[in-house]
């Protein structure tokens, strides 16, 4: 039989109808219900486990009441049938649930404001990810029991998707190698994981474990000093098309368009990639062929007047999927849907590889790294926004610099890290870090030619550290002219537009920017930005949630407390700006009001003046 809905609950929620139709319409707390009903036993939960879940800041009558509301709206929008309530139970009635895709968490992106619903999502996280591990273990297992190698290797590999601490999956993945597993793509696992250790818990891993893996090592293919990596866009399938349709071509062609503005990589010509269309080439050998890191993938199928397009990105040198994404959509507008499509591709494989290309970088000795190798070593630590991170950064680039004294994005992304330092207060000079910023600045603008990514750090760098908003402004939109899709240049567009009276804009430029990498590691810098702007536009209560979000999305940006107890003393709530003014001092013991002054983007200085004085007013020693 047939379900009525279908939930897709790891990763963003989406709920889909029997025809596949999208069902719009859900609440937060709407999304988190059928989630947590789906996951119970026999897809049902007491009106009382509801209401406490999900309002569970509220009174006990409100939170009932609400819970009645929130069941009406959904029925309203879910097919009938599919919700059914008495007057003690609530229970989800043939729905199923998509299987999750390799590495998405439970409900990403739901957050609600009740602190039972955090509890249960956080376990329900935890537990989801260990019994999906455990499945792919198992079926791992069992394939190598019977000698498939290639069946043990991908499961294992999911495994390690769902766990990626997992030393038991990454274990089974070797040893799959010996019964037919493909080494590259066991190297890359091993690597990945190796990273994993080393940033997410400072350890090393197993000399056992190392001495294992070291039979099966496949070492990164070495390129050309600072060349960047080249990507080729595959003719797509088109599953449903006719004879000589056109349109997957076209789908093609503008994503090979899109990519093409993005400076972050070189983009093989169409006709290049056209030409083996139709071969039975393996992954391995049509990058080979085409020269290319990296490939891009995808099919078309349409039923009716709706087009489903999958795309994903793969590794050329492993074969291994580094992205992947489904585009449902309706044709109403053939050559608007191909441009959108081709904005969403570009947008979301830029972090995606550069990902990939942090860990290549990473797999060299650190004398053996390029100057590109080791700027893009440099970007998680420049992005975690915490003073030694940075501090790393800095020297990384410098490393860079010393490979090669003029290489533009080393000067970029070092103006850009410099200007932190006094921006979120891990500066002993603030003035003279400004001065620096600016000076490296000028000088990669020298050099920088189109170079969208460079542009988008010297902008942001100059909104920092001066009151340049116009050059800054100039700089960004040079960026965003080359490249439409960079959703950096977007973020720092948002930022600046706050400081230039144009926060409405801004708050538009935001949500573009999370649109384009909603998985963007400067996603948290995002939260601040919208924040930023609701408080210019009044809305404090909006910026205060959104605050929370953005220290939700990165816990490390303490300094980000600075801007919470402006907005609670804005609001006239001194004892709330007096906790958020103790926790920043938790931090930053060190702050007078001077030299906060002296931190803060003398951009928000001369355009923020309400704000500034709601500072002043935090009762901060003069300094």
């Amino acid at each position: 039989m047939q379900s009525k809905l279908e939930l897709r609950i790891d990763g963003p929620f989406e709920a889909r109808d029997e025809s596949g139709a999208p069902v719009a319409g859900l609440s937060a707390r709407g999304r988190a219900m059928l989630a947590f009903l789906a996951l119970s036993p026999d897809t049902r939960a007491s009106r009382e486990t509801l209401a406490t879940l999900l309002w569970g800041d509220r009174a006990e009558t409100q939170a009932r009441g609400s819970l009645r509301q929130e069941l009406s709206a959904l029925r309203k929008v879910l097919p009938e049938g599919v919700l059914d309530a008495d007057r003690d139970c609530v229970r989800l009635i043939g729905a199923a649930v998509a299987p999750p895709p390799p590495g998405a968490v439970l409900l990403d992106g739901v957050a609600i404001s009740s602190g039972a619903f955090e509890d249960w999502l956080r376990d329900a996280r935890s537990r989801r990810a260990d019994d999906l591990a455990d499945r792919s273990l198992t079926a791992a297992r069992a394939a190598l029991a019977a000698g498939d190698g290639r069946t043990a290797q991908a499961e294992a590999a999911r495994a390690l998707d769902h766990a990626p601490d997992s030393e038991a999956a990454l274990r089974c993945l070797i040893d799959a190698v010996a019964a037919g597993g493909d080494r590259a793509t066991a190297h890359a696992a091993f690597r990945r994981y190796v990273e994993r250790q080393h940033t997410e818990h400072g350890t090393q891993v197993p000399a056992d474990l190392q001495a294992l893996v070291d039979g099966v090592r496949a070492p990164a293919a070495a390129r050309p000093e600072g060349r960047e990596p080249a990507v080729a866009v595959l003719p797509f399938d088109e599953l449903s098309g006719g004879a000589g349709d056109m349109f997957a071509d076209g789908i093609v062609e503008e994503i090979t368009g899109a990519l093409s503005h993005v400076q972050a990589f070189r983009v093989i010509a169409r006709q290049s990639a056209f030409a083996l269309k139709g071969e039975a080439l393996d992954v391995q050998e049509t990058a080979r062929r085409l020269r290319a890191d990296y490939l891009v993938e995808g099919s078309v199928r349409r039923s009716g007047d709706r087009v489903r397009i999958a795309v994903q990105l793969v590794g050329g040198e492993t074969g291994e999927t580094l992205w992947s994404e489904r585009y449902d959509d309706r044709m109403d507008d053939l050559f608007d849907l191909q441009d959108r499509i081709a904005a969403h591709v570009a947008g979301q494989l830029s972090p995606s590889l550069r990902r990939a290309e942090i860990l290549r970088a990473r797999s060299f000795r650190p004398e053996d790294r390029s100057a590109y190798d080791l700027v893009l070593t440099a970007l998680p630590h420049f992005w975690a926004h915490q003073k030694d991170e940075n501090a790393r950064a800095v020297a990384l680039l410098n490393a860079a610099l010393e490979r090669d004294p003029d290489y533009a994005p080393a000067l970029a992304y070092k103006a850009w890290a410099l200007a932190q330092q006094p921006s979120y207060m891990w500066s002993d000079d603030p003035d003279s870090d400004h001065r620096a910023a600016l000076t490296t600045a000028r000088a990669a603008l020298e050099r920088v030619g189109d170079h969208a990514p460079s542009l988008v750090a010297i902008g942001a760098a100059i909104t920092l550290s001066s009151g340049e908003v116009r050059l800054a402004e100039r700089i960004i939109d040079r960026a965003l002219t080359i490249d439409p899709n960079n959703a950096w240049g977007l973020m720092r567009r948002g930022w600046l537009y706050t400081y230039i009276d144009r926060a409405a804009d801004a708050l538009d430029v935001f949500d573009r920017a999370e649109e384009l990498s909603p998985l963007d590691p400067f996603r948290f810098n995002i939260f601040f930005g919208q924040a930023v702007a609701v408080r210019v536009l009044g809305r404090y209560e909006e910026a205060i949630r959104l605050i929370h979000e953005g220290m939700h999305a990165n816990p490390g940006c303490t300094w980000v407390y600075r801007v919470l107890a402006g907005v609670y003393k804005l609001m006239g709530r001194d004892a709330d700006s007096d906790a958020a003014l103790e926790k920043l001092l938790e931090h930053y013991p060190h702050l007078t009001a001077r030299y906060l002054m002296n931190c803060i983007p003398p951009s928000a200085r001369d355009f923020q003046p309400d704000y500034v004085d709601a500072l002043r007013r935090l009762g901060l020693p003069e300094g």
